[in-house]
């Protein structure tokens, strides 16, 4: 016989935010690739070893920007789920998943512009020369501005829940 416990409704809610994140997960680094790869086949296609690179860390840069995002949706889908309206919590992670991934293609385009205003190249006709160099350095600049950029986002975009208090 199964004992339905304080814990056990909770350990349920966890669960599902679990299945929830994963999903969302999954389906945001689909749609990532699938609206990278067009983009980096203008430079070269098949893509070379420096273009390849540049993809690897823009893929990564996503991923930080999701990661950040995840959190609030977290905080949403469990509040949601306490107050018994779950779909509205699964809602949230989704727009906070779509939040993540505008915000981190506005980024990757921004990236392009400090690039070009940093160094003398033309990046498009160096990634198709295979230039590691440019590729390299377009890469760590998209991720740093990810990485100190997305936390303060996700946090500002927490505050158009409408939460009687923020969630820890």
């Amino acid at each position: 016989m199964l004992f339905v416990t304080k814990k056990s409704k909770p350990m349920k809610i966890e669960f599902l935010n679990l299945l929830v994140a994963l999903g969302v997960a999954l389906c945001y680094l689909f749609v990532t690739i699938k609206l990278l790869t067009p983009f980096f086949y203008q430079f070269s296609k098949p893509m070379t070893n420096a273009t390849g690179i540049l993809f690897f860390g823009v893929i990564l840069g996503f991923g930080i920007c999701l990661n950040d995002f995840s959190a609030i949706s977290t905080n949403a889908l469990i509040y949601y789920s306490t107050q018994g309206t779950v779909l509205l919590g699964i809602g949230y992670c989704l727009l906070f998943a779509f939040i993540s991934l505008v915000f981190s293609y506005v980024l990757f385009r921004i990236s392009f512009f400090v690039i070009d205003f940093a160094t003398n190249e033309n990046e498009k006709v160096e990634l198709a020369k295979n230039n590691f160099i440019i590729a390299g350095i377009h890469a760590v600049v998209f991720n740093i501005l990810c990485l100190v950029l997305s936390h303060s986002v996700s946090i500002w975009a927490n505050t158009f829940m409408n939460y009687p208090n923020f969630p820890d």
